[in-house]
């Protein structure tokens, strides 16, 4: 059951993350911004992009948001 809930749950991810590197990346760095009390969710999202996608979002976003973002995805963390 928890392996069929966290294949449904990368789906979404997959989902959103294809939503958001369809729009202009300052239109996603902007919608990602306002969801600074979800950075984890961000996160996920940004993660399955692809280097280009996910860089391009993070350079519209604030430095501030964008380097916390970087921490939460560092897999070294």
């Amino acid at each position: 059951k928890q392996v069929i809930q966290q294949m449904q749950e990368s789906a979404e991810i997959e989902a959103y993350a294809q939503a958001y590197s369809e729009m202009k990346p300052d239109a996603a760095a902007a919608i990602f911004e306002a969801m600074t009390d979800d950075l984890d969710l961000v996160s996920r999202i940004l993660s399955v992009m692809t280097a280009e996608e996910r860089g391009d979002i993070l350079a519209e976003m604030d430095p501030t948001i964008a380097a916390k973002l970087t921490k939460i995805m560092d897999p070294e963390s």
